[in-house]
């Protein structure tokens, strides 16, 4: 396993410190089928600009929004081990294949709540919406 961790300064004077990837982790960013999710999945030519597009964060625990066809910028990453991992195998792939993967000042590192989502128990007609008359 690799040693070398990279610190990046994000939203809310955080830092976000990716770990060092083995080998096996850069062999699966090096992989067609990282080539294929990042090309047709994330930057999908349809959902350009839509953050999490491809509905994966509940799998990954990070949210990716693409800028272009070769550009995305990470928006949001739980603060635990594996989606610390995933994001460093996505920016090795996207180093790997010519693209940009952004990580920085937009970027927002947070917990995961262990309280209750109070809005569960509300009723929906009691939330506010963005009604257009």
């Amino acid at each position: 396993m690799s040693k070398e961790t990279h610190e990046i300064d994000v939203a809310n004077d955080r830092i976000i410190t990716l770990p060092g990837l083995t080998e096996e982790d850069k062999e699966r960013a090096r992989s067609q089928d990282m080539r294929v999710y990042i090309r047709h999945g994330v930057h999908h030519p349809d959902w350009i600009g839509f953050p999490n597009a491809n509905d994966d964060f509940r799998q990954t625990g990070i949210v990716i929004q693409t800028l272009d066809d070769q550009t995305a910028r990470a928006l949001l990453v739980i603060d635990e081990a594996e989606p610390l991992n995933t994001l460093a195998v996505l920016k090795f792939a996207y180093d790997h294949m010519g693209y940009v993967l952004h990580i920085d000042h937009a970027t927002v590192l947070r917990q995961l709540s262990n309280k209750k989502n109070i809005t569960e128990d509300v009723l929906p007609e009691t939330l506010p919406s963005m009604e257009v008359a």
